[in-house]
């Protein structure tokens, strides 16, 4: 019994070529996480949330986050933080429609009064 060689056709080596890059850049992706993560520290000072103080003493007031305390330092868990933020995204508002050339009208009638204010003068 004879096998045949794989030829190495450009569906095939496509593939491959891709499957080698997406790992490629998986592995880069979690080598650069490695190295990101453990500069990031577990605990931050209430003061330094990235929330700003006062919404994140709101939150701990509220019971969405839980704070932890030494003497009369606060500090929040880093991950709780984050995964707070992630569960709350910012909403998207659409945008506005503004009719360009009433604007331009609203804006030049409004300059014309004025200007028929200022030749008016005090009364």
């Amino acid at each position: 019994m004879t096998s045949t060689p794989l030829v190495a056709t450009p569906r095939n080596f496509a593939d491959a070529l891709a499957a080698l890059l997406e790992a490629a850049a998986e592995a880069g992706a979690r080598r650069a996480l490695a190295e990101i993560h453990p500069s990031q520290p577990t605990w931050i000072p209430l003061r330094q949330s990235p929330l700003g103080y006062r919404q994140s003493l709101n939150l701990v007031r509220n019971g969405e986050l839980q704070v932890h305390g030494i003497g009369n330092k606060k500090f929040l868990n880093r991950e709780q933080l984050d995964s707070w933020l992630f569960a709350h995204p910012m909403a998207r508002t659409p945008p506005m429609e503004i009719d360009e050339i009433q604007a331009i009208i609203d804006f030049n009638e409004n300059r014309r009064r004025k200007r028929k204010k200022r030749e008016q003068g005090p009364r």
